[in-house]
């Protein structure tokens, strides 16, 4: 490929390159793309790349939130659908009108996209979508080699495919996955989707007051590779085996659940340092009080015993994705 053109790239301005795509790609065009995002490979990241958005970002956004992006990754491959229909390509984020604050949250926190409330057969929700060329190359350049599932990487090299084909385009998928781990908002943003924190107070008969309190962390979903990895993060676990993991018929799916007060800890400083957006946060923050009062043995008596039952009763309002 010409130097010359290289080196155009390089210093293309956020609007001209912006022009310079959605113009049309012709054949050294497309050569250029190819350059420019990547060979396909099958690798695993440790890192995220968002130095193709950096370029891309809307003219109003002076720089990017790389720890906002992380989440929102998460949160996408949690409740995010890359949507494909009559050879067109379509993004939107669903949630229940109760969280519906987390969508303008997106939209603002992006610079783009819309928010809309939509109505389905047993409920009204909110949706986040995105529309035009410029818009969806935006989401390319934040999703492609950044995703962790691998399901929504497959969902997505779908719909980049079909992108390709609906703008004569021809950027090439970046077959990797990122590995989640404690030190970035992935997980948090996952979990915004597809987490769940519960607390009860059971019968206990080795306790004097025959009655414990019981807080449980736990994660759904159909694909047990990322079931197994948010376990390992957790717990350190590292084996073939379902320890912590449980197979659920009714949805056909898998969920890693943790309920030691120990290995709660982590989990629980996780949390603190890469926050919950969602209304999640909420009950996260009356689960923790509930283990602070664990910890102070405040649950051997009738009335902190009390003050637990009361707080798992607001947790549990908090628990519908």
């Amino acid at each position: 490929m010409n130097k010359k053109i290289l080196c155009f790239v390089g210093y293309l301005s956020q609007l001209s390159w912006l022009k310079y795509v959605t113009e049309g790609v012709n054949q050294q065009e497309t050569k250029l793309l190819k350059n420019n995002f990547g060979s396909s490979e099958t690798t695993c990241n440790i890192t995220y790349n968002f130095e193709q958005y950096l370029n891309l970002i809307p003219k109003h956004k002076k720089k990017i939130d790389e720890s906002f992006l992380q989440w929102f990754i998460g949160f996408t491959e949690g409740d995010g659908s890359f949507i494909v229909s009559k050879n067109k390509v379509y993004f939107d984020i669903t949630q229940n009108l109760n969280d519906i604050k987390i969508l303008y949250y997106i939209k603002k926190e992006l610079g783009f996209g819309k928010v809309l409330i939509r109505s389905e057969p047993h409920r009204n929700v909110g949706v986040f979508y995105v529309s035009s060329r410029e818009n969806f190359l935006r989401l390319i350049t934040i999703f492609n080699g950044n995703l962790t599932t691998n399901y929504k990487k497959e969902q997505f090299s779908n719909w980049l495919n079909t992108y390709n084909k609906q703008y004569t385009s021809n950027i090439l998928f970046k077959d990797k996955l990122v590995k989640p781990s404690l030190t970035t908002p992935w997980i948090s943003g996952f979990c915004d989707a597809e987490g769940c924190f519960n607390g009860r107070v059971k019968s206990c008969i080795t306790s004097k007051l025959r009655k414990a309190p019981h807080l449980t962390f736990s994660v759904s979903q159909k694909e047990l590779y990322i079931i197994k990895i948010l376990r390992e993060v957790f717990l350190g676990v590292r084996c073939e085996d379902l320890k912590n993991i449980k197979y659920d018929k009714s949805w056909n799916g898998w969920v890693f659940h943790c309920s030691s007060f120990t290995k709660i800890k982590i989990i629980r400083n996780y949390f603190s340092i890469h926050r919950l957006k969602t209304k999640k946060s909420l009950a996260f923050k009356k689960w923790c009080r509930i283990h602070d009062l664990v910890l102070n043995k405040e649950h051997l008596t009738i009335e902190g015993l009390n003050k637990i039952d009361l707080l798992t009763k607001d947790i549990n309002k908090f628990t519908i994705s």
